[in-house]
């Protein structure tokens, strides 16, 4: 996927190609997760780069030039299957285009003389995107028509607009999902995040909607392995954080320790096991007097700038909304709350303790930060980094049912330093010291300019959501068309200037 880093200007084809992707956005009816199993999700494409892709009319022969085209595609070998269909025999041409277990169906539909209706109905079922190409591009209203119903089955189907469209969605179409069977592991109770439950969920759901494997294991099983830590390793990673920070606030050095010794752990199992994305409900024992654990920001920090998605709170939507930007971006991703939307200056406020030292990119230079203890409880350690102002973010997340993905454009603004708050006003003096010093904000704080303010309040994913520097609509649109997910934007992606 390409980057778009100073942002698109939207030409006619642009237009075409984004409005045809955001016109997945039609609303499905609610549905209980029994029901959501029994739509059509993403097939995952095969092995290798032979793609098998049907092509029916009821006159394929006036398609072969465009068939030809297919064919001489370079980035896959396609197969190419035209087949004669009978639209007054729906019953019996569906029953020929499961026969053939393509890859890619594309449909040309007769003028007139069918309904829509009858054609949604009798391809039912198909786990295959589709493309329906309009025989008379003046009078698309039929097309338009079966592209809306067969979607409202859950199928991935797209309406091309030419002849040059369909070589642009046949190419998106066969490439894999851009998560196709990567791993993730999260560490709690399945589904069931102390912050953000997801029982709409689980993984074979997960898996059909974005080719992620995702695996729950208990976080106790964590412990008996943090024991066997390499101590050399854990000092290494301790200096490594002191000599890289402009000031250590609050942490000691046996904070830093137990903060670094859980880098080391993370860090080996992702590479044990081949994960690219790690969570834990870390919610589930942060407040305790005496935790199981120490808390994994400063471990999580390391491993987003080393190209690994690691989510907070065991949020399975943004888990998977950090592993999609961070592999489009090929850059770590801020993971935060929206903390405030203030509509009179256009700006949204967003906090979260942990923030990538490198968010710019593996080949830049690392944002300047601070070390701090979590949120003034006396131990663990957050870094607190310095946003670049003037840098533009693209802000993005997966909707509960991971159907949707919100994308929107911001810059970063000059913003205040209220990271001092205090949680409580008028602590008494016999009150615990956790009370009297706790901080009511995260360590990290981005204040960040947005167009379409009321709009964006009104698309705020969850809980949380993921910004990525940089702009990378043309690779998001592209992505989720292939993932079969609609896309919600606002009407300019561009990002607002300085």
């Amino acid at each position: 996927m390409g980057n778009d880093q100073k942002g698109i200007r939207v030409k006619r084809r642009d237009f075409i190609k984004a409005t045809t992707f955001a016109s997945m956005a039609a609303v499905l009816p609610a549905a209980s997760l029994a029901s959501q199993n029994t739509m059509i999700g993403s097939k995952p494409s095969p092995v290798g780069t032979r793609r098998d892709l049907l092509f029916t009319s009821d006159d394929p022969n006036k398609f072969g030039k465009l068939m030809e085209s297919i064919r001489s595609m370079k980035e896959f070998d396609f197969q190419v299957t035209p087949i004669k269909v009978d639209y007054q025999k729906l019953e019996e041409s569906a029953a020929e285009i499961r026969k053939h277990d393509a890859d890619i169906l594309v449909i040309n539909l007769p003028g007139a003389g069918i309904t829509s209706a009858r054609i949604a109905q009798h391809i039912d079922n198909l786990d295959i995107p589709v493309i329906v190409i309009p025989t008379s591009h003046e009078l698309i209203m039929l097309d338009a028509d079966v592209v809306a119903s067969l979607r409202n089955k859950g199928i991935n189907a797209m309406l091309a607009n030419s002849e040059s469209d369909v070589l642009e969605l046949v190419k998106i179409l066969a490439a894999p999902r851009i998560l196709e069977g990567k791993k993730a592991r999260i560490y709690g109770r399945p589904f069931d995040s102390s912050s953000v439950p997801a029982p709409q969920l689980n993984a074979d759901y997960i898996y059909k909607h974005t080719g992620v494997r995702l695996e729950y294991r208990p976080i106790s099983d964590l412990k008996p392995l943090l024991e066997t830590v390499d101590e050399t390793k854990a000092r290494e990673e301790m200096q490594r954080w002191k000599k890289g920070a402009m000031e250590i606030v609050e942490p000691t050095d046996d904070s830093l320790l137990k903060s670094s010794r859980m880098y080391v752990l993370l860090r080996s199992i992702m590479e044990k096991d081949g994960l690219s994305g790690i969570s834990i409900d870390c919610l589930s024992f942060s407040f305790d007097p005496e935790p199981m654990l120490p808390l994994p920001c400063l471990g999580y920090t390391r491993l987003r700038d080393e190209g690994f998605a690691a989510a907070c709170e065991a949020d399975v939507c943004m888990l998977l909304s950090s592993m999609f930007l961070q592999e489009i971006s090929r850059k770590p991703s801020f993971f935060f709350n929206v903390s405030e939307v203030d509509s009179q200056n256009s700006h949204t406020i967003l906090r979260h303790c942990v923030a990538p030292v490198r968010l710019l990119g593996a080949d830049a230079e690392p944002l300047p930060y601070r070390l701090r203890d979590y949120h003034g409880f006396g131990r663990d350690v957050v870094p607190e980094v310095q946003f670049p102002v003037g840098l533009e973010v693209t802000i993005g997340g997966f909707s509960k049912d991971l159907k949707d993905f919100v994308a929107w454009p911001g810059r970063i603004q000059p913003g205040i330093h209220d990271m001092e708050t205090p949680s409580f006003a008028n602590v008494p003096d016999n009150a615990p010291a956790r009370m009297k010093n706790m901080r009511r904000f995260c360590s990290n704080r981005a204040e960040v300019k947005i167009n379409n303010v009321d709009r964006f309040l009104q698309s705020i994913a969850g809980i949380h959501q993921v910004f990525v520097a940089g702009s990378y609509t043309k690779a998001i649109y592209e992505a989720t068309a292939r993932m079969n997910v609609r896309v919600t934007t606002p009407p300019n992606m561009t990002a607002p200037e300085a």
